[in-house]
């Protein structure tokens, strides 16, 4: 009996004490469940609430960057990149047929992609939004995750790609007009709180909680995108058929200091920056300093002139081409005796230019190097720019003032030497260069536009007068006639530059450059080229540079709006026959048939152009009968010009264009030359790679 009770004793206390355990436990439950209850809701309820809700930013569309005439050169397009985890796909098998179907692959290439279940993958990027609408329709791709991305497309390809710059991921603008107009351009972010369920697609937006992205302002510039293929083209043509390293080029107009185009070659195209290095991305015009040479010889000659040292009709013995000045000899190409200081210029006289620099003196040398802007920056509005290298007197040699006289010694950038000639070609004014034409906000409204900004007056009206008198001799019968244009008074100067090669001035390495303006006596448009290290044989600026300059003029000429845009330039038209009533009420098809190719001529008002204009155009009917009063345009020769130009030069007369290219040469067109169309015909261009 006593062990019956002991054991009933023992049971009884072992349940009292579970029982007991299983009532602290309970009441502890209740105590927490009343504290969280009571005094910790609302910080759970946060801390809940962040588990599903998180703030994702809404990235802003960037600015676009325009060309003068409101030609996109920089724009947006929105791409996706697809992902998904292999959890989430409800079904997996029809969701990779889908996607084969959509992107031309295997569904086992899709398949494969998961090595994980429960891990993300990327399955495609930079996906266009009509694919993505396709799929977010098929009920087969639900659990398919969209990314959606702002990405930045360059429409013209390679045109201006060093001056445009780029973007790197993060949407920063890493060079050129992107990296100096961020600001402007970039916008500013917005945000929203969002809250996904466990596949990831949003079940909740809080409007309260949303501030929108503020779309960036646009960046207008003065850059004409016609001039810049032209200038692109030539420049590319120039260095190639003189086989050259590198070169550069930029068209201005000298009246106001706007930038028309500017160019470099080995070209960048911006689509592709994993293809470039940082060598092919740089802005040679404001970034490389050269010796310029010759094209430097105005310097010391309008100093002269300025300071009555001389007149352009002053003799001056060239000493038959060489000259011993201390320890130096200095050479002529040609050899002279007497040459006046208009002639030194015209056959570019280095000892012509150097003896003048002796008369004049270090300090008013450099003062006038100093006055043209050599030794600074221009302040066009871009990063990287270098102020080229000018001494100070006290730190040139004895023969430091020959060395300048004829360009060594003494490093420019292209950009410097544009806004010099500038001066000579406006009647003497410094003019700070303008690569902005203006800047509009998020609303499209104006918030900034070109000023004309001029530095100072470097010569007097008198002195360019002269200058652009004795530049136009250089053209005519100097070391430049290559760049005369049937017609027009083009006025301009010559450099070949012995290059510097460890420490030494290389014997057969130069650069060959060529300046000039057009007309000769009321300047309009203002053209520099540079080619580095052309063959030696071809190494002459007036070889090399000056057909280049001449073919720009030449095209630019011969483009549809040329002479409404620069009145100063009378309209070329035939002098000596009649056009007829119907010919002369069609400008369309005189326009197309002025604009042709590359190759064809110039022509002066003075003078006819007969070759251009047929025969039937003047009578108002065809060889073949055919009535041409009927029809509207006469097609255009656009064979082996840039795609993009072409386009835009049919465009402008009036016909539509099929091609599905962006970039290349055109190689064959349809209709063929010289074929009668009406307005809004169909032109089918193709393209060589």
């Amino acid at each position: 009996m006593d062990e019956i009770t002991k054991t009933r004793d023992t049971y009884s206390f072992r349940v009292a004490v579970i029982t007991g355990i299983v009532l602290l436990c309970l009441l502890f439950i209740l105590i927490r469940l009343a504290s969280i209850q009571l005094f910790d809701s609302m910080d759970l309820r946060g801390y809940a609430d962040s588990q599903g809700m998180r703030t994702e930013d809404i990235l802003p569309e960037r600015g676009l960057i325009l060309d003068r005439n409101g030609n996109i050169l920089a724009d947006n397009i929105i791409e996706y990149s697809i992902g998904a985890r292999y959890i989430d796909l409800l079904e997996p098998e029809n969701a990779f047929r889908s996607l084969a179907k959509a992107f031309d692959k295997t569904p086992d290439f899709y398949r494969s992609q998961f090595k994980k279940q429960n891990a993300f993958y990327i399955l495609e990027a930079q996906v266009r939004p009509e694919i993505v609408d396709q799929l977010q329709s098929d009920n087969a791709c639900h659990g398919l995750k969209y990314d959606k991305k702002m990405s930045r497309t360059y429409p013209y390809q390679e045109a201006a790609g060093q001056l445009l710059g780029f973007l790197w991921d993060d949407g920063t603008g890493q060079s050129g007009i992107e990296q100096y107009y961020d600001s402007v351009l970039k916008g500013e972010k917005g945000y929203q709180m969002i809250q996904r369920d466990k596949h990831g697609d949003v079940i909740t937006l809080e409007s309260a909680k949303t501030k929108p992205a503020i779309r960036g302002g646009n960046v207008q510039l003065t850059l004409d995108i016609e001039y810049q293929i032209i200038l692109d083209e030539e420049l590319a043509d120039a260095v190639r058929k003189n086989k050259g390293v590198s070169g550069m080029g930029v068209i201005m107009d000298p009246r106001s200091g706007e930038i028309l185009a500017m160019s470099n070659y080995p070209a960048f195209n911006p689509n592709k920056i994993r293809n470039s290095t940082p060598e092919i991305r740089r802005n040679r015009v404001i970034a490389d300093q050269f010796e310029p040479g010759s094209i430097f010889k105005f310097v010391p000659v309008t100093a002269a002139l300025e300071n009555n040292l001389f007149t352009p009709t002053s003799r001056i013995f060239c000493e038959n081409g060489e000259w011993t000045v201390k320890d130096r000899v200095i050479h002529d190409t040609k050899p002279h005796e007497w040459l006046t200081v208009e002639e030194i210029i015209t056959y570019s006289s280095n000892i012509g230019a150097g003896k003048i620099a002796q008369q004049l003196g270090d300090r008013p040398l450099y003062d006038m190097c100093r006055k043209y802007g050599f030794g600074e920056p221009t302040a066009i509005g871009l990063w990287g720019e270098s102020g080229g290298l000018l001494k100070t007197p006290d730190k040139w040699s004895g023969v430091g003032f020959s060395q300048i006289a004829m360009g060594q010694g003494v490093a420019v950038t292209l950009m410097q030497i544009m806004s010099a000639y500038s001066a000579i070609a406006n009647g003497g004014m410094l003019l700070k260069p303008n690569i902005l034409f203006a800047t509009y906000n998020e609303k499209n409204k104006l918030t900034g536009e070109l000023k004309v900004n001029p530095v100072r007056r470097v010569i007097k009206k008198e002195t360019a007068v002269i200058m652009q008198s004795m530049l136009e001799e250089v053209v005519n019968s100097g070391t430049a006639t290559r760049a005369q244009i049937q017609g027009y008074h083009i006025a301009g100067k010559t450099g070949t530059a012995q290059k510097v090669v460890d420490g030494k001035y290389s014997n057969n390495k130069y650069d060959a450059s060529f300046v000039a303006f057009f007309p000769a006596n009321n300047p309009v448009l203002l053209c520099g080229i540079m080619i580095s290290e052309p063959a030696f044989g071809l190494h002459h600026g007036g070889t090399s540079a000056a057909p280049a300059v001449r073919n720009v003029f030449t095209r630019m000429i011969n483009t549809p709006n040329f002479h409404t845009i620069y009145n100063a330039l009378p309209k070329p038209e035939p002098a000596e026959e009649k056009i007829s009533e119907s010919s002369k009420n069609n400008s369309r098809l005189l326009l197309s048939l002025l604009h042709s190719s590359r190759n064809t001529p110039a022509y002066h008002a003075e003078e006819a152009a007969p070759a251009l204009i047929p025969e039937s155009v003047k009578t108002g009917s065809s060889s073949d009968g055919i009535d041409t009063e009927a029809y509207d345009i006469i097609m255009p020769d656009v064979t082996g010009m840039h795609i993009l130009n072409a386009e835009q030069t049919l465009r402008a007369i009036g016909l539509q264009v099929l091609s599905g290219a962006t970039r290349g040469k055109v190689s064959r067109q349809d209709p063929a030359p010289g074929t009668f169309l009406k307005e809004q015909a169909i032109c089918r261009l193709e393209v060589r790679p």
